[in-house]
């Protein structure tokens, strides 16, 4: 018997990762985090574009401009060896992932079958 594909479990799960992930201290204070500390955060942000991706169709244009800056953001990071170092480039890009991640929150957040509370 073929094995059925999981159910999409729709744009709630995402914010529950949202939140989850906006607890993080890297997240919270990414200039005063070492960057080196923030590697799992980063691992973890990672699945969030494509995810965000899915849901442009309800959501606009606004989460597919805020998944595109997430995914420059984690590009940065990665790029310039941010999880063997630190320095400026890594200051900037762990901020402009909390920001990203920000907005697409906030856009997913807004979405009409969405069935938990942001916190």
């Amino acid at each position: 018997m073929p094995e059925q594909q999981p159910q999409d479990p729709g744009p709630g799960a995402l914010t529950v990762k949202l939140n989850a992930l906006s607890a993080d201290e890297c997240f919270r204070s990414p200039e005063s985090v070492p960057a080196p500390d923030c590697e799992k955060y980063v691992t973890q942000v990672a699945s969030v574009p494509e995810t965000a991706r899915r849901f442009v169709d309800a959501a606009g244009g606004e989460l597919n401009r805020a998944a595109d800056e997430l995914a420059s953001g984690i590009a940065a990071y990665r790029d310039n060896g941010c999880a063997q170092g630190g320095g400026r480039p890594c200051s900037t890009a762990l901020t402009d992932i909390a920001t990203a991640l920000e907005a697409v929150r906030r856009e997913v957040s807004a979405l009409p079958d969405v069935t938990t509370q942001p916190s």
